[in-house]
């Protein structure tokens, strides 16, 4: 009987060595939330690299018959590269934060279609230049609204009248429209990330 194939489609968020030849690669799939396959490094020297942090990738997998053990890849095509991330250490310090997000807190998710939506329109708009802090911002207040939580009704309702009509504008206004203000966006994160660690169940380090 022929072992089982998996196809797995999402955004590489982490690679781990696993040995001397392989890869535990991490990644967030719209369609089946966090996954975890295992990469054979091949020593060939026509043979293609693996996938970047932050490609979209295709995965074709064997899957144990007993459903034990990871996955493991036998094909893969790489969907959407984003170069320009790794380029800027603004870029790809806020990419890595969210990905560190979507680790921390992927396996609980339930509906992870938007949530695959957001990280996919969140590390485009790195990957096209746009402000890093207000990027990062945008995205974990939506990653709390998509969870349900009262991010606008609590957290963003008590802020203070200047930092709540900064938050609201940022909010609100296009990504290409925004000014970056390192410091300003960047106290909203820290102040969004404080309430969340300390009233929900959401884990956000960094």
């Amino acid at each position: 009987m022929p072992t089982p194939v998996q196809s797995l489609e999402g955004t590489i968020l982490n690679r781990v060595e696993a040995g001397e030849s392989h890869l535990r690669i991490f990644l967030f799939s719209g369609k089946k939330g966090l996954q975890i396959v295992l990469f054979r490094i091949s020593k060939k020297s026509n043979s293609f690299p693996p996938p970047d942090l932050f490609d979209d990738v295709e995965f074709v997998a064997n899957v144990s018959k007993d459903g034990g053990g990871l996955p493991f890849v036998k094909d893969f095509q790489v969907i959407k590269k984003r170069p320009e991330i790794a380029h800027d250490h603004n870029r790809f310090y806020v990419a890595s934060t969210l990905a560190r997000l979507y680790l921390d807190n992927g396996s609980y998710l339930q509906d992870t279609i938007p949530f695959g939506q957001l990280l996919i329109r969140s590390l485009g708009a790195l990957h096209e230049g746009f402000d890093p802090p207000c990027v990062l911002f945008k995205t974990i207040f939506q990653f709390g609204r998509l969870e349900g939580l009262p991010v606008k009704e609590d957290w963003l309702a008590n802020l203070h009248h200047k930092e709540q009509m900064e938050a609201v504008f940022r909010l609100n206004t296009k990504l290409a429209e925004q000014e970056p203000k390192k410091d300003l966006v960047m106290a909203l994160v820290h102040s969004l990330q404080e309430w969340l660690n300390a009233e929900t169940e959401l884990r956000c380090k960094f």
